[in-house]
């Protein structure tokens, strides 16, 4: 069996180079082979052999699973094996051994899903490591269904849509109030550097917007996940656009304060409007201006764990005038009235999705068409 399989290796790596990658190789001298418990099928035709770490390791890992199965949700895998049987010496007896450069671990989630499907899986933080080995391997042996079923999913955390996305990050906020995205969501920069891997570009404005509300030092510094303990970095391209997108987002709050809340005069409807009395007649201006004084201080975004998050700053613009339970938030003493409100809205929601729809620009991502 071994044979057959240093025979075949030259045929196995041209077809890595063509489908997989370069560097296709068995190293078989004193290591032992290891079956994956509920992935070695008693009927299986085809053993799949994990040699991405087989090189520090001296137990392989392999799986007998149905080539018939593969073959039909994955073009790679079919044409790899059409060559094997094509090259098969006449001699040879058993299943075919197909050595692929992946990690077992990562080989085994992509199995799994190939089999059990993937309802069972959660897209937050407990299972992006097995939703990340799936998508980067149904993206590399061309399984459509399996990459767009795990797109969707991750879609969900990292939406295309401002819709979506406050859904998202209502979510992350406590009963409290206050906004917890690190417990239950993967950290952005994980995303983006898989979103960069599996091209999957759509997942990248939100991810790039969600690190851009973090402390630059603290995005420099990379992120270490508290399992393995590896630092994950992003690239310097994108750290650089990053950066700057994090400036263009700064302005647009700025420009919003500018032109919407300071000095802003109250509705044609107000309904202080005909007051004699000076003080309830500026009634609505002042609430305006107490709403950029907060926004200013950033009183609610300290409070929240907010700080540096434009998109919330504008949409808490209006829900200061709206709040009946101001616990732990600021409790504005004056409040405009309905109309001056209802023209307000009209403005923060106009402003969002301008904001929303300017986040790839802003962050030099090339998505077309956005949102």
């Amino acid at each position: 069996m071994l044979g057959w399989l240093r025979w075949s290796e030259g045929a196995l790596l041209l077809l890595a180079i063509r489908h997989v990658e370069s560097g296709l190789h068995w190293c078989g001298g004193g290591r032992s082979v290891r079956c994956s418990g509920d992935l070695c099928f008693a009927d299986g035709n085809v053993t799949l052999l994990a040699t991405n770490n087989i090189t520090t390791s001296t137990t392989a890992c392999h799986f007998v699973v149905h080539k018939g199965l593969l073959a039909r949700h994955s073009p790679v895998l079919q044409d790899i094996f059409k060559v094997l049987e094509a090259t098969k010496p006449d001699s040879f007896q058993g299943p075919p051994i197909v050595p692929l450069p992946d990690a077992a671990e990562d080989l085994a989630c992509f199995l799994t899903a190939l089999y059990d499907g993937t309802s069972h899986l959660h897209y937050d933080i407990t299972d992006f490591t097995s939703i990340a080995a799936i998508l980067r391997l149904a993206t590399k042996y061309k399984v459509k269904r399996l990459r767009q079923d795990m797109l969707a999913g991750m879609s969900i955390a990292w939406p295309r849509f401002l819709t979506q996305w406050e859904i998202r990050e209502a979510n992350a906020t406590s009963p409290n109030g206050i906004y917890e995205p690190r417990k239950s969501l993967p950290h952005p920069i994980l995303v983006i550097k898989l979103a960069r891997e599996v091209n999957a570009p759509y997942l990248l404005p939100s991810a790039f917007y969600d690190l851009s509300r973090c402390y630059p030092s603290d995005t420099v510094s990379g992120y270490t996940c508290p399992k393995t303990h590896q630092t994950h970095f992003l690239s310097d391209s994108d750290l650089t656009n990053l950066l700057k997108g994090k400036e263009h987002t700064s302005r647009f709050l700025s420009t919003f304060i500018v032109n919407e809340l300071e000095g802003r005069q109250p509705s044609l409807a107000c309904v202080y409007k005909t007051e004699i009395d000076p003080l309830r007649k500026r009634n609505c201006q002042a609430a305006f201006e107490a709403i950029t004084f907060e926004i200013l201080r950033d009183v609610n975004g300290v409070v929240c764990h907010r700080s540096s998050d434009p998109l919330f700053a504008i949409m808490d613009a209006e829900l200061m005038q709206t709040r009946e339970d101001p616990t732990g938030r600021t409790d504005l003493t004056v409040r405009a009235c309905e109309f001056c409100r209802a023209e307000f809205s009209t403005v923060v929601d106009a402003a969002r999705e301008e904001f929303w729809r300017r986040l790839p620009q802003w962050f030099g991502l090339d998505v077309h068409p956005w949102p």
